[in-house]
């Protein structure tokens, strides 16, 4: 294997995603009352989640090779460092792994685990080309990796929060990369919100969607639910999304609705931190 095509395997899988989803998965299982007994167990799930998204993400790559070639010709696969077959195995590959791994956990673990999986390969192949139910069906899935993460260690009903965030940055996201999108999305006929009634009304929803997001991490302090820590960091992620939501309605092009998109990955990093150390008195 060359070291190109190696490079590609890698870019297939999007690393600082699946970063995240690990970071996600293990701040549920602390913030579900984790300890540091039970890291065997918390890294596995970590691992589990980050397979699972890579196999997921090169999946993506392999539905999206036509319109790749429009909005990111730098993707492995438009580029040629790696072939559609190569990241349609990998992809198998990477989530039969993740999936079996769960046989060390418990069964509702797998169980979470296997929709995850079988879920997004139908977002994949079918759902993302549908107006919202795709963008819906991806926030979910991370929401889900906080359930998942709390599931491990036994304590679900404590991933509510920290679901709800995580659900609320990435519809946000969802819609925003699909204005960034628009002009390939169009030509390759997916059925996006933006090509069906315009950037503006795309913009329009993330901006709601950021605003609710906003008014529920302080709802979350206010109810008392998280420590000072969190207040201080929180507010740094409304200042990030407030940010965003200028951006867009000043620029939306493609560079301008990439920029609100990493904003939102920042404040999805921040908010972990957030919900983490808020969780301590």
């Amino acid at each position: 294997m060359t070291s190109n095509k190696i490079k590609g395997s890698v870019e297939l899988t999007r690393p600082l995603n699946c970063l995240i989803t690990m970071a996600s998965i293990a701040a549920a299982c602390f913030i579900s009352g984790g300890t540091k007994e039970k890291w065997p167990e918390i890294l596995l799930a970590s691992v589990v989640g980050a397979l699972v998204a890579a196999g997921a993400n090169a999946m993506n790559d392999y539905f999206d090779v036509e319109i790749d070639r429009i909005n990111r010709p730098d993707r492995p696969i438009p580029r040629g460092a790696v072939t559609r077959d190569e990241a349609r195995m990998f992809s198998v590959a990477l989530s039969s792994v993740g999936v079996l791994l769960n046989v060390w956990l418990n069964l509702t673990a797998l169980g979470i685990a296997l929709i995850a999986v079988v879920s997004l390969y139908f977002y994949n192949s079918h759902l993302k080309k549908t107006v919202l139910t795709g963008n819906l069906l991806v926030a979910a899935m991370t929401g889900l990796a906080f359930v998942y993460g709390a599931v491990v260690i036994g304590r679900p009903e404590r991933s509510i929060v920290p679901a709800l965030f995580a659900f609320l940055v990435n519809l946000a996201r969802e819609l925003v990369k699909d204005v960034e999108d628009v002009e390939g999305d169009s030509r390759n006929q997916a059925i996006t919100l933006p090509v069906k009634y315009g950037t503006k009304t795309g913009i329009f929803l993330a901006s709601v969607v950021m605003t609710t997001l906003i008014v529920t991490t302080l709802a979350a302090y206010m109810m008392q639910m998280y420590s000072l820590t969190y207040l201080y960091l929180v507010l740094a992620v409304d200042v990030l999304l407030i940010g965003g939501m200028t951006l867009m309605w000043k620029d939306s092009s493609p560079r301008g609705m990439g920029r609100v998109s990493n904003l939102l990955k920042l404040s999805m990093a921040v908010g972990l931190a957030a919900i983490f150390f808020g969780s301590f008195p």
